[in-house]
């Protein structure tokens, strides 16, 4: 079954500078990813990136959160989705450049919001790209919504659409923390609906801007999300070695949610 691994904005991009990616970064992590798939070449994969510091900016100028009410912020639903393909294409250059057969796979071309969910994402060309041997690539997003005017979709929101339609093994999130914290600073090993009341107030967005909802929205998402497949995977992308780990199914740092 696909796994999904989520590079984080906050890991992939200086949140303080507008549309400023990190190149070392991010060759690193595809080197990654391309070490674990050589290891595991029958491994059906999807990464997503976050926006970082690409599409939050104009998705907040354009107060796009709750949808589009006036004429004005038509311009900001393109900037957006302008900056997130920017970024996406940055990810997808250096996945191929590092052998890995990395296909962009924007959910704002792919798919539709109703009601403010993701309605539709084509996910029989999602497992078409992952039966011929690719590496879809997704990533945050502003999907057009025939009631709201359009969704500002965070990845941890497209992979649960896509987890929901298609068989998903293991999901990894990689962000710039070693896991969820708590208030003294250290990991919170497990999540699960039993224990989230008591730590919910642990859980913050980001000090950058973050149209999504940061930390808190990664953690009820996943949680959500944690009937659909056998372990959620929240660590540190940012330290060398745990995204390829990750991958191969061994133990690292973070945090697990489960159901």
């Amino acid at each position: 079954m696909t796994v999904l691994l989520k590079l984080g904005g906050s890991a992939i991009t200086d949140k303080s500078k507008e549309n400023t990616a990190k190149p070392d970064e991010i060759s690193r992590l595809s080197s990654e990813i391309a070490s674990a798939l050589s290891q595991n070449p029958k491994m059906p994969l999807i990464v997503g990136n976050g926006g970082g510091s690409f599409p939050h900016r104009p998705a907040k100028e354009g107060s796009l959160k709750d949808g589009v009410t006036e004429a004005w912020q038509k311009a900001y639903v393109i900037k957006t989705q302008e900056a997130a393909a920017k970024l996406n294409l940055i990810v997808v250059n250096s996945l191929v450049k590092n052998g890995v057969l990395a296909v962009p796979f924007r959910p704002s071309i792919a798919g539709s919001a109703h009601k403010g969910k993701i309605g539709s994402l084509n996910s029989k060309a999602l497992l078409s790209y992952l039966i011929a041997g690719y590496v879809p690539v997704v990533c945050g997003d502003v999907l057009i919504d025939d009631r709201r005017g359009c969704l500002v979709a965070s990845t941890e929101t497209v992979f649960s659409f896509i987890a929901k339609n298609i068989p998903v093994s293991r999901i990894i999130i990689g962000t710039n923390v070693p896991g969820v914290l708590d208030d003294n600073g250290k990991v919170i090993k497990n999540i699960s609906p039993q224990n989230i009341s008591k730590i919910k107030a642990c859980l913050s967005g980001s000090k950058e801007t973050d149209v999504t909802g940061g930390m808190l929205h990664k953690v009820e998402s996943m949680l959500k999300l944690a009937s659909y497949c056998d372990s959620i995977l929240i660590t540190d992308c940012t330290k060398p070695g745990m995204i390829e780990k990750a991958l191969n199914g061994k133990t690292v740092d973070g945090t697990i949610i489960s159901k």
